[in-house]
């Protein structure tokens, strides 16, 4: 293993194992090389969204999944949070219903289940106290109460990803800035910080990677593997950075 990958915890989410635009070749490198006590799948890992009508699932994916299994059996505690994309995971009936619907999903959800799967986790970091991790679909009011807008819109996203990707990471990223704001993502994440005494939360759904310290909590945002290819990493002294891995050498963001 690379000395410079040995990581207290490491944090990734929004992988979209199953959809077109899944950069699951990247990711592959990046967890080949990877060597830290706790990893953190933080929602969206698969897209059981992307593939309820259209099943797709090359053996580039799979490799991935395979992948997180070896690091877990290695072991590594791995711990899958569930986010809407994969939210199967957070239900034994829609588990049921995906399986009736194509029995290839039942090898995808075993595989799945053995990680420890839960919807939170509350990290207690060295530096920085108390974090909740959680996927961040909870915050955000188009997902959480119009469902078939996001779905929608993550079908208009594959079709413009085949057509110009240039173009639909644009789009993407604007209409994620949009709705955040317009469902008040960020002050919701405030309200559960003050009320639960959190220091920090650490999500993902937006697929905008950021790490944002504000007066009162720590923002962790761990971006996405579809566009930006990021991760949230815990050092061993307690120090946060945050990186993308979309290149031949990984290029620091931020750092806490």
């Amino acid at each position: 293993m690379d000395k410079n990958n040995q990581y207290n915890s490491v944090f990734i989410s929004d992988v979209h194992l199953g959809f077109l635009g899944c950069k699951a070749e990247k990711l592959y490198e990046f967890l080949n090389k990877l060597n830290c006590k706790k990893l953190f799948l933080v929602g969206d890992i698969i897209d059981f969204w992307a593939m309820k009508d259209n099943f797709y699932w090359p053996k580039e994916h799979q490799k991935v999944l395979d992948k997180l299994k070896e690091i877990k059996d290695s072991g590594t505690d791995v711990f899958y949070i569930t986010g809407n994309h994969d939210d199967p995971l957070r239900s034994k009936k829609d588990a049921n219903k995906f399986i009736e619907t194509d029995k290839r999903f039942k090898k995808i959800l075993d595989k799945a289940n053995t990680f420890k799967v839960v919807d939170s986790h509350i990290h207690e970091s060295q530096t920085q106290g108390r974090i909740l991790i959680i996927h961040g679909d909870q915050f955000d009011v188009v997902t959480s109460n119009i469902k078939w807008l996001s779905k929608f819109g993550g079908v208009l996203y594959e079709i413009l990803l085949k057509l110009n990707r240039p173009l639909s990471k644009k789009l993407k990223s604007l209409t994620k800035k949009t709705v955040n704001k317009a469902s008040n993502f960020q002050l919701n994440v405030q309200r559960l910080c003050k009320k639960e005494k959190f220091k920090g939360l650490l999500c993902g759904h937006t697929h905008l990677p950021q790490i944002k310290q504000n007066s009162d909590y720590i923002y962790f945002n761990t971006g996405d593997w579809i566009e930006a290819c990021t991760a949230i990493t815990e050092d061993r002294d307690g120090s946060f950075e945050l990186k993308s891995f979309s290149k031949a050498k990984s290029v620091l963001i931020n750092k806490l």
